[in-house]
């Protein structure tokens, strides 16, 4: 592992000096605004570190797009030193994340607004912090060729933890980028039969002039974990005494596991191109006689025709060589050792024609129309009936199944309709609504928008904003239908409404950013204490409130994050009253030119019944049998940056030396014990 990343590193600082070698005459003109390719400007966060490597010193810009239309706007790089070794860590995903205590596990937020719906594919959204998405994609413009490569391990040989990630792109001439990125993740894991390995790969480009534009990438991702379903008894962690008279600590390997040799796989490859053609004029412009890159008259684009395509397949297997896992679970409905598969596939093509904001003064926004129509495969284990005295079985505990292919297939027609006002500093806002006419998802429906006002306030951007939505949306497939090997069921559930409103303020002045919303769920749908799809069948209302606040007193930083939730039901919808991460920390410079940061953080949860995870499902499950939380994760680091290189080490879990070991992120998940990390990211851009 060590000799492969010595030999990338020297490929691609070899491949970037050559390409810096080459002349550049248009440097200038790549980052010339125009009216056909405007971005949303958005406000840094109120936290954010102000020691990033700006996007201008580095000379790249990187994008993301809209949803379905494929606007571009900026979007934040990963370049900052500070913090850098938390942007490591799977905490680092946010304030309180739920995972099994190895990177590239399943994961899930404990906190309610940062959950996604489900996909249809829904063994996708264990890895969603892994996955790769039109939304998230980043696509980018450089001056010259920018690769940033990062690694990192935590502990010994035996349980080593190990991630590479980098992305390497550059510029042909002002109009053309092209690029790639990559991630592999192999955790070996601290607990037996529990580890994770992840390979995905893309590779992107776009391209830009007055007339056309173009964004596509293509990504493939390998997701393999090893699961053990959690240790037998939590008490090997939060007493190991019991165990051993007294005597010692109980080694992680030796905890007994609920199941061995037992494996998840998910693959997934997506294809995804957006592009658009600008209807406009040409206006003569005044420019300075002494410029003379200037161009004397610029293009106006006054409407869009805009097209979408995406297309994404996924496969799932779960097998086990596991002699005792049947005793585990309730039911077994098919012979044999486990070996569930099922796949699917569904294409997208978005047609929209858009009226451009500010192709004269009084087009104050912008307009656009759209229809998406979608087709979907899915594909699974189907049933016969062995016996015949198993047709007679209420329960169906002894139904006895041979695999026979299952084929479903689905269709939608959507239309939708955005107004925007992405210009300007001082009002922006966007609106969309949605509607889907004919085929399987009919009478689903989401409308939702945003409004925001920028203004100085001591000297500095201030920000408030709303945001709030109003959907009527349809069950996943495969929370309607699954069929496997330990569960089986095929349901007809309904519809979930769901209505938000929420707001947020930044003040960039006071490093504040205060944020808070309430949702109303109708058929809510979670998955019960048996790991079966259930809805809830009465109102369920979240209320969250989010205070982000950072004190700074020279070199000395401390930066908190505190997250409040209701839940109306906690039976139906556990969650913790109260997250909170806090970082302590001095920042300062050696000689000029060392960059240092040492501190110590923590993440924090109140005790609620935290979600089981699932292996045979891949979902997270309620469960009344123990409560997780009411335990500090804390960490000790240095941070260090040196000219266009990062670097950190750091003590993962130290608390567990003096604190009661409680360290649960699910029920029955432990997370690592106390072990030392490190990591580096080396930056070229030359």
């Amino acid at each position: 592992m060590k000799q492969s990343i010595y030999f990338l590193l020297i490929i691609l600082s070899t491949v970037n000096t050559i390409q810096a070698q080459r002349p550049d005459k248009n440097n200038r003109s790549r980052f010339a605004t125009s009216n056909s390719n405007a971005a949303e400007t958005q406000l840094p966060d109120s936290i954010a570190a102000k020691d990033s490597i700006k996007q201008d010193s580095l000379g790249v810009i990187a994008y993301r797009l809209t949803d379905k239309l494929g606007t571009p706007y900026v979007a934040p790089m990963d370049t900052s030193w500070t913090n850098f070794y938390n942007r490591s860590q799977v905490e680092g995903y946010g304030t309180a994340i739920g995972y099994l205590g190895n990177t590239g596990s399943p994961a899930q937020s404990k906190i309610f607004s940062e959950r996604k719906e489900s996909r249809d594919f829904i063994f996708e959204d264990a890895f969603d912090y892994y996955r790769t998405t039109p939304q998230n994609a980043l696509f980018y413009n450089t001056k010259a060729p920018y690769t940033d490569l990062s690694y990192t391990k935590a502990g010994a040989n035996v349980n080593r933890e190990e991630r590479l990630k980098g992305v390497m792109t550059m510029n042909f001439g002002p109009k053309i980028n092209v690029g790639g990125d990559i991630d592999y993740i192999y955790a070996r894991g601290y607990y037996n039969s529990l580890s994770a390995k992840l390979l995905s790969y893309r590779l992107f480009g776009s391209y830009n002039s007055d007339r056309y534009s173009i964004y596509a990438y293509l990504d493939n991702a390998n997701n393999v974990v090893f699961e053990n379903g959690g240790i037998t008894d939590d008490r090997y962690i939060t007493n190991p005494g019991y165990f051993t008279d007294g005597k010692r600590d109980v080694a992680t390997k030796d905890i007994p596991v609920r199941y061995t040799e037992t494996w998840n796989r998910v693959r997934g490859k997506r294809y995804f191109f957006t592009h658009r053609y600008n209807l406009g004029y040409y206006k003569e412009v005044e420019v300075n006689p002494a410029d003379t890159l200037a161009e004397s008259e610029v293009f106006v684009p006054v409407s869009s025709i805009i097209h979408t395509f995406d297309y994404s397949d996924n496969r799932r297997r779960f097998i086990s060589h596991d002699a005792g896992i049947d005793t585990t679970f309730m039911n077994s409905y098919i012979q044999g050792a486990p070996n569930d598969t099922t796949e699917s596939w569904s294409v997208k093509n978005t047609l929209g024609l858009e009226l451009r904001e500010g192709f004269k003064d009084w087009a104050k926004f912008g307009l656009t129309a759209f229809a998406t129509f979608e087709k979907r495969q899915f594909t699974q284990m189907d049933s016969t009936v062995v016996t015949a005295d198993s047709i007679l079985a209420p329960d169906q505990s002894n139904f006895a199944f041979n695999r026979n292919s299952f084929v479903h297939d689905e269709y939608a027609l959507t239309i939708g309709a955005e107004i925007a006002k992405r210009k300007g500093k001082i009002l922006t806002y966007n609106i969309r609504g949605e509607l889907a006419i004919l085929g399987d998802d009919i009478g689903e429906f989401n409308l939702n928008g945003n409004l925001q006002t920028n203004f100085k306030l001591f000297n500095k951007y201030a920000s408030v904003s709303a945001n709030g939505y109003v959907k009527n949306v349809r069950p996943a497939y495969y929370q309607n239908t699954f069929h496997s090997k330990f569960f089986w069921w095929d349901y007809d559930l309904k519809n979930m409404q769901r209505v938000y409103v929420g707001g947020d303020v930044k003040i960039a002045s006071t490093n504040t950013h205060i944020s808070g919303g309430v949702e109303s769920i109708q058929n809510h749908l979670y998955f019960n204490n048996l790991g079966l799809p259930q809805q809830a069948d009465k109102n369920l209302q979240v209320i969250t409130l989010r205070l982000k606040q950072a004190f700074r007193h020279r070199a000395l930083n401390w930066e908190n994050d505190i997250v409040y939730q209701v839940s109306s039901d906690q039976k139906v919808l556990p969650l913790p009253d109260l997250s909170v991460y806090s970082n302590l920390y001095v920042k300062f410079k050696i000689a000029k030119v060392l960059n240092l940061q040492v501190g110590l953080d923590a993440h924090y949860q109140t005790s609620y019944y935290a979600p089981y995870y699932q292996p045979a499902t891949m979902q997270f499950q309620n469960q009344n049998e123990v409560k997780v939380g009411n335990y500090p994760l804390i960490n000790a680091y240095a941070n260090v940056k040196l000219k266009q290189a990062r670097f950190y080490v750091m003590m993962y879990n130290v608390g567990d030396y003096f604190i009661d070991p409680n360290y649960f992120s699910l029920a029955h998940y432990p997370l690592n014990p106390t072990i030392f990390k490190m990591g580096v990211a080396v930056l070229f851009n030359n």
